[in-house]
């Protein structure tokens, strides 16, 4: 039996038709799933991580601070390591911090304060690559650093979106004794 030209032109308008819902649906799925656009700026995150050397044991290792979404004005990112000379000398020691990309070097400060609250260095992160002021290290003496890191209010549109992972470098020199 042979289909007639009234049934070939109702399954065409049948095709049509489920090409024009499927069509509908997908495209309502893909409009459902679509994320909203955010609110706000974009700001930027800070990594600072810590390992120990031969001379000083640092506790916790890994990462100390951890700043996400910083913008002009907001709240700094705060972090502190504990330190310890486990060598028979006391040390004169001093610190730097080495970013892996130079995108926050002039929009970012970090402030690192000693365990008296004397500061060790305060600047830019860019200012951060060279060594800071000496810490004074006892034998077998634990001391805190306590870092802070922010954008400062009125800083242009360059850190937005921007990433840092920053490596704490220690240069360690023994004093000689009396």
């Amino acid at each position: 039996m042979e289909p007639t030209n009234t049934g070939r032109r109702i399954d065409s308008y049948v095709r049509v038709i489920a090409f024009v819902l499927g069509l509908g649906i997908a495209a309502g799925v893909v409009a459902s799933s679509m994320i909203p656009a955010g609110e706000g700026a974009l700001g930027a995150d800070i990594h600072v991580v810590v390992a120990p050397t031969g001379e000083l044991a640092v506790k916790p290792t890994g990462l100390i601070l951890e700043g996400t979404g910083l913008t002009p004005g907001s709240e700094p990112a705060t972090g502190a390591v504990q330190v310890l000379n486990q060598t028979g000398s006391t040390l004169d020691v001093r610190l730097r911090g080495i970013p892996d990309s130079a995108g926050l070097d002039r929009v970012l400060w970090i402030s690192v304060t000693g365990p008296q609250d004397d500061t060790i260095y305060r600047g830019t992160l860019g200012g951060f690559r060279d060594w800071s002021t000496v810490v004074v290290f006892p034998s077998g003496a634990w001391r805190a650093l306590r870092f802070e890191a922010w954008i400062p209010a009125g800083a242009g549109p360059a850190y937005a979106g921007r990433i840092a992972q920053v490596d704490l470098g220690f240069d360690v020199k023994a004093v000689p004794g009396p």
